[in-house]
């Protein structure tokens, strides 16, 4: 399966617009603190395609596929 390569830059403010989905698989994460509506600064983009939030760069798992966020 292709993912579409993200569309954000780091220094980004996005949106946290999780599916429920995305919801479900970061329950038991460090994550799982991501309120969904707030606004996040991406610190970096991992592999292309997942957004690290500012705040969470040690967060076990990595990011999130960048689809669960939107723009301002």
């Amino acid at each position: 399966m292709a993912f579409e390569k993200c569309p954000f830059e780091v220094g980004s403010v996005v949106v946290y617009r999780p599916s429920a989905k995305g919801r479900g698989a970061i329950i038991m994460t460090d994550l799982s603190k991501l309120v969904p509506g707030q606004k996040y600064k991406v610190a970096k983009i991992e592999d292309g395609i997942c957004i690290v939030p500012e705040g969470f760069e040690t967060a076990i798992g990595g990011g999130l596929y960048w689809t669960e966020f939107s723009s301002e």
